[in-house]
């Protein structure tokens, strides 16, 4: 999918492996800066979406921006969803109004006939300050039918209480650009059957497990009334409320919960998936990937997402928004996972991919050297690449700190010199078959 040219008359000795710095190129190549005439492409400005989760300094230091105000920062949307499409810069159209002007020309014919002549991905960076609600997301069977159902007999799509506000799937991958923490999926049976005699209070579950096994205890405790989850919850708000606890521990989140939702005496249920889920940190670099029915929520660090367009959310608790318990159930995947924590694999050096089965998009990731070209395909589908850090320069067209995010057209191959070292991450559309 990606080529890295070097200059003529220059042989490529071997691929640059992960221990070597990435300065060792410049030793190896003569690196030589490259202009060129390149076709018109996109530079754009992400949108800030200011949930009341979010930090308050990594995307104004990112964007090199001020905030006065002291707001909350919580994603950067790189992408042309409606809610939030990017600005198009020297010009007053958004890209989603550059994409629906000509979706054959900016997509290409298979993508654009593939998913109904709309960009299918929204690229973004998270900050995440609070922890976000747990979270299932459907197939795309499941939406579609979801979706039509509720088109059909309501509520309205903007109502509070709606589960499916499109007709689409919404698979997501993270990748830390922090240390991050997440929940992700079932522990197996025998870790949660621990967390019954651990914690006080929950002995009282221990029959419900037994008998109906992981899915009949969540079921048992998303049901249950408000009286009820607050008398199992109470034992450990109170065990919790002066303990000290490291974030690799269940407690540590528990307790911050309690700190978040807390109102009134009464708990969020979401505390037990705290401990009946995997906890997961990832480092730097290392990413997941949220298929559909998986169980989650993001607890803290900062990330780039890029996933499906879609809204559909089903929540499971760590939220003061509305819970469909039976549609929530009805989409979830009980059986244990063990947390499959990516890297990034080889493609065309110095392009590695993060490797998800979903179609509608893929994730690369290249550091470059000053001096160094590199190749943007976007030949088969039209992407968005986004400057992480450092200085990149084609023709006419440059990224910086400034000015991080560009769209690329189907049919364009674009070639970059760095001018200065450089993190760059290149999202477009999975494999059309």
């Amino acid at each position: 999918m990606y080529h890295t040219h070097l200059p003529a008359g220059v042989r490529k000795s071997r691929p640059l492996t992960e221990s070597e710095p990435a300065g060792s190129l410049q030793r190896k190549y003569h690196c030589v800066k490259i202009y060129q005439t390149v076709s018109q492409l996109y530079p754009f400005d992400g949108i800030i979406q200011h949930y009341a989760w979010g930090g308050y300094e990594y995307l104004p230091r990112l964007l090199q921006r001020e905030n006065p105000q002291h707001e909350p920062w919580a994603e950067l949307w790189m992408g042309a969803h409606e809610k939030g499409p990017g600005n198009l810069r020297d010009d007053d159209r958004t890209l989603a109004d550059l994409i629906a002007a000509n979706p054959r020309a900016m997509l290409g014919a298979a993508v654009a006939g593939r998913f109904d002549s709309r960009l299918p991905f929204l690229f973004k960076i998270l900050d995440v300050r609070e922890m976000l609600s747990i979270q299932v997301h459907p197939t795309k069977a499941a939406a579609e039918k979801g979706f039509a159902a509720e088109e059909r007999d309501g509520p309205a799509r903007d109502a509070p209480d709606r589960n499916y506000r499109d007709d689409n799937h919404k698979p997501e991958l993270g990748v830390a650009l922090t240390d991050f923490y997440l929940l992700h999926g079932f522990r197996p049976l025998e870790a949660i059957r621990t967390t019954l005699a651990d914690v006080p209070g929950w002995q009282t579950l221990r029959p419900t497990l037994d008998k109906r096994g992981i899915d009949g205890l969540y079921e048992r405790v998303m049901a249950a009334d408000q009286n009820e989850i607050d008398a199992l919850l109470s034992p450990l708000v109170e065990e919790v409320s002066d303990g000290t606890y490291d974030r690799d521990q269940p407690r540590f989140w528990a307790k911050r919960a309690v700190e978040q939702y807390t109102q009134d005496g009464h708990h969020d249920r979401g505390m037990f998936s705290i401990f009946w889920f995997n906890l997961v940190k990832l480092t730097p670099g290392q990413g997941i990937f949220q298929a559909a029915g998986i169980p989650h929520a993001y607890l803290e660090g900062c990330c780039i997402e890029l996933m499906a367009n879609s809204d559909n959310v089903l929540r499971g608790g760590l939220t003061p928004k509305h819970i469909d318990v039976e549609e929530l159930l009805r989409h979830t995947t009980f059986e244990s996972v063990d947390p499959e924590l990516l890297l990034p694999v080889p493609a065309d050096n110095p392009w590695r991919e993060y490797p998800t089965p979903a179609p509608d998009f893929s994730l690369s990731v290249a550091k470059v050297p000053t001096g160094y070209p590199i190749t943007v395909d976007a030949r088969k589908a039209p992407g968005i690449l986004l400057l992480l850090s450092g200085i990149l320069e084609s023709g006419q067209y440059r990224l910086n700190e400034e000015h991080r995010t560009i769209f690329i057209p189907a049919g364009e191959t674009v070639e970059w010199s760095c001018i200065s070292d450089a993190e760059i991450y290149w999202s477009t559309v999975g494999e059309i078959k």
